[in-house]
């Protein structure tokens, strides 16, 4: 009997169809990188990396995830991508990796609400067993031990909000002074520009005008000097 052949283009077309459906191999993604937008200014998204670009995205908020693909060469732009597809240029300095803390906060807030409910119900179930101590005197102390540790958890957590406001605070004066301060270096570098400009153009029209009294000057001078009697010998 002729030994079966198995199909060489077999394995391939399975390898294929593994690498397409990223079972083997995880999408090649060079540089990407999740991060989110810090601070609680809007961070507007640009069509290239510069302030003289189209704005793309008036404003992305504060925790906004987006993907980040690289740096242009000074690493002052970061080109980034948001869950939308919006794709645009943004100052790096506006990104980090860490989740901003007005997410830890939001976090913190559902925390709370949900403990305070657990708490309320623990609370009730308190007062229902005071009235049938008798008969469940080991629940009534657990049931003390939980609201013990739930209230506890509760001041902590009313703690790392109290922290997380005053520094979100801070950011947001941070990052204003910061943004006042660019945009007054950039108004001055024009300023600078502009006058230089002009020291140019004055000097260019002193010299013009050095140049056309001379040749005035040389033009009249011949006509102002008197000019001398022939000596013929005849006097």
């Amino acid at each position: 009997m002729t030994p079966h052949k198995r199909p060489i283009g077999a394995p391939m077309a399975v390898v294929a169809l593994l690498f397409l459906n990223g079972t083997i191999f995880p999408a090649l993604c060079f540089g990407e990188e999740q991060r989110y937008i810090t601070d609680e200014i809007l961070v507007p998204l640009r069509s290239g990396a510069g302030g003289e670009y189209r704005i793309v995205n008036k404003g992305l908020s504060s925790g906004t995830a987006i993907t980040q693909f690289g740096l242009s060469e000074d690493g002052v732009w970061a080109e980034v991508e948001t869950r939308g597809g919006t794709r645009g240029w943004l100052r790096a300095q506006y990104t980090q990796v860490e989740r901003p803390t007005t997410l830890l906060l939001k976090d913190a807030e559902q925390r709370y609400a949900k403990l305070e409910i657990d708490r309320n119900k623990l609370r009730s179930l308190l007062d229902n067993s005071q009235s049938v101590a008798y008969e469940a005197d080991g629940e009534l102390a657990e049931l003390k031990e939980k609201l013990a540790a739930t209230e506890a958890e509760l001041s902590q957590i009313k703690q790392i909000s109290g922290a997380a406001i005053e520094l979100d605070a801070r950011n947001q004066t941070l990052a204003e002074s910061l943004e006042t301060k660019r945009s007054e270096a950039e108004l001055l570098k024009l300023e600078n520009i502009r006058l230089q400009e002009r020291i140019k153009s004055n000097q260019m029209i002193d010299g013009a005008l050095a140049v056309l009294l001379g040749v005035i000057i040389m033009a009249i001078a011949p006509k102002l000097i008197p000019k001398r009697r022939r000596n013929d010998g005849w006097s």
